[in-house]
């Protein structure tokens, strides 16, 4: 690939809007959820780091060892936003704290964050 055509994937990938929102990942009645603001990129280095053992949540990463194939990933909830530079912390906060009330048994997918 020569220097013009990947200059113009990295524009097009810089231009993008990513998926925004509350992701989870869930197996039986277990279920963690976490903010996310690029919910394709998280679903792919999740699931990298839980294949490779290394998820920092043992307990998410304990049950995704003993039957990963009982898992299932979801964008719980979507955060509708117009401009991509803009700041949607707060948005998606809110939106963690609606699916927490939502999902009671939820718990953090990440130690100490949303």
């Amino acid at each position: 690939m020569d220097r013009e055509a990947k200059k113009a994937l990295r524009v097009q990938y810089d231009q993008r809007k990513p998926e925004m929102g509350v992701v989870c990942w869930r197996s039986g009645d277990q279920m963690w959820i976490a903010v996310s603001e690029d919910a394709k990129a998280d679903y792919n280095g999740t699931l990298f780091q839980l294949k490779l053992g290394s998820w920092p949540n043992r307990e998410l990463q304990k049950a995704f060892t003993e039957d990963p194939e009982s898992f299932q990933w979801l964008l719980l909830k979507k955060l509708d936003y117009k401009e991509r530079d803009e700041d949607h912390k707060d948005d998606l906060e809110l939106l963690f704290l609606m699916c927490m009330e939502e999902y009671p048994q939820a718990q953090r997918m990440r130690p100490g964050k949303r």
